[in-house]
């Protein structure tokens, strides 16, 4: 039975990537649909797909995801993605089709080491029921990895930004050229910032209007911070106020809760540092203190 599931699922995999293959091959793609795809994408507020064609293996995953029922759900799944760094179109399958596959995949090998090894009929299936469950939830707790690492890269690279965006006002500069101007700049320090901010000047410039993609940049990074900006660069461009004003006052509020999270982190140091000192350090140095008397004191006794 081991050999014909085997020879069954190779069978599928080869299949299936004959199918990807032939519409690969099959399949032409304009440069210009293409791009009036993305200023569509663009103008309607969803992720646009950068790049070109994505690899086979990625449409090929994205094929087996998309055989999966996700209806419900799907923009807050694709929101999620934005947030962690995919946006292309292909995303969401992708990862509905990587959740499949490692919840198949691992209890496959666990089958098959199991099968090697001899292993007990019982233990084999309990065991093979938790990997799948692991499988299934392993990519979603990469993708919250990435979220969290992407939302600490935006929200240490932010009060840096802001102090760029108030010397470009300053120095005569608008709104949408600031920001521009700050897309370059931050390029190298924060290219995640520097592409959400890309990505807000090309909004504008395909007709969606300052606030609407203002609104976009806060609800793909999901910082509270952009959140608070956003707010405040509609509201003095509603009532007319001094933009370089507001954002000198949100830039040094900026700096001092960035100033207040470090003093937190270093404050929780050393209750973080409990846990390895007494369970890693502590044992270790008390075997090397105490493990010779211990060693002479057996000698002694085992002698007598």
């Amino acid at each position: 039975m081991f050999v014909i599931a085997v020879s069954v699922l190779i069978f599928a995999a080869i299949s299936v990537g004959a199918f990807a293959v032939y519409i690969d091959s099959t399949t032409t793609r304009s440069p210009v649909a293409m791009r009036l795809r993305e200023l569509r994408a663009l103008r309607t507020g969803a992720a646009v797909s950068y790049g070109d064609r994505p690899p086979l293996l990625l449409g090929l995953i994205a094929r087996l995801g998309g055989f999966m029922p996700a209806q419900e759900g799907r923009n807050a799944l694709r929101t999620g993605l934005i947030r962690a760094g995919y946006r292309r179109k292909e995303a969401v399958l992708a990862f509905l089709g990587f959740k499949g596959l490692f919840a198949v995949a691992l209890p496959l090998l666990w089958i098959a080491f199991a099968y090697a090894t001899a292993q007990p009929p019982g233990r084999v299936f309990l065991v093979a029921i938790g990997a799948g469950v692991l499988g299934f939830y392993v990519p979603t707790m990469f993708l919250a990895i990435k979220q969290a690492q992407r939302h600490d890269a935006v929200l240490i690279a932010l009060p840096d930004a802001l102090d760029l965006m108030v010397i470009c006002v300053e120095a005569g500069l608008g709104v949408a050229a600031a920001l521009q101007r700050i897309a370059v700049e931050m390029r190298l320090a924060s290219p995640e910032l520097s592409a959400e901010l890309a990505l807000v000047n090309q909004e504008m410039q395909t007709g969606v209007s300052r606030s609407d993609a203002l609104r976009n940049l806060a609800e793909r990074t999901g910082v509270e911070e952009v959140y608070s900006l956003v707010a405040m660069l509609i509201q003095t461009d509603r009532l007319g106020t001094s933009v370089a004003q507001a954002l000198r006052a949100h830039a040094e509020s900026m700096r001092t809760k960035r100033r207040q999270r470090a003093e937190q982190l270093a404050r929780k140091a050393p209750v973080k540092l409990a846990f390895p000192l007494v369970l890693l350090v502590f044992p270790a140095l008390l075997i090397v203190l105490l493990g010779p008397a211990l060693h002479q004191i057996m000698r002694a006794l085992v002698s007598q």
